[in-house]
C-alpha cells in the first residue's frame, strides 16, 4: 500500500505541477492581448482625431482663400480709375491747372536706408550731367508736365 500511495501522490504531484505552470503563461499571455489591444485602440484613436484636424484646416483655409480673393476684387474694384475720379469729384478735387517740379540737391540716404523705389534717381538721369544730357531730356523739361 505505501508503494501505491507513493505512486498517486507522485502522480497527484506531476499533475499539479503542470497546470500551475500553465496560468501564468495564460495571464501573460491574456494580458499581451489586452495591451495590443489597447494599443491598437489608441493609435486609431489618434488617427481619427488627426484626420478630423487636418479636415478642420483645409476648410479653414479654404475660407481664408475665399477671404483673400473677395479682399483682391475689392481692392481691384476700388483703385479702378473711373472711381477714383467719381471720389475726386464727390469730394470736390480738380485736375491740377499748373504742374510744377522742385528739384532737391540733396544726396540720397545712406547705403542701407530703405528708400521707395518711385524715390530713387533712375540711372539714367542720375548719371547723365546737364550738360551731357540728350535733346530730348532738355526738351522734356521745358514742357510743362
Amino acid at each position: 500500500m505505501a508503494i501505491l500511495n507513493r505512486t498517486i501522490a507522485q502522480s497527484q504531484a506531476k499533475a499539479a505541477g503542470p497546470s500551475l505552470r500553465i496560468a501564468p503563461l495564460l495571464a501573460a499571455a491574456g494580458l499581451m492581448i489586452v495591451a495590443i489591444a489597447v494599443l491598437q485602440l489608441y493609435q486609431t484613436s489618434r488617427a481619427t482625431t488627426a484626420s478630423f484636424n487636418m479636415q478642420q484646416l483645409e476648410q479653414q483655409k479654404l475660407e481664408l482663400d475665399t477671404s483673400v480673393r473677395q479682399l483682391e476684387a475689392e481692392v481691384a474694384a476700388l483703385s479702378s480709375l473711373r472711381r477714383i475720379e467719381q471720389e475726386a469729384g464727390r469730394l470736390g478735387l480738380q485736375p491740377a491747372q499748373v504742374r510744377s517740379s522742385v528739384q532737391v540737391n540733396v544726396a540720397p540716404p545712406p547705403e542701407g536706408v530703405g528708400l521707395p523705389t518711385r524715390y530713387e534717381p533712375k540711372t539714367e538721369e542720375a548719371e547723365v550731367g546737364e550738360h551731357d544730357a540728350p535733346w530730348w531730356h532738355k526738351l522734356r523739361k521745358l514742357l510743362p508736365f
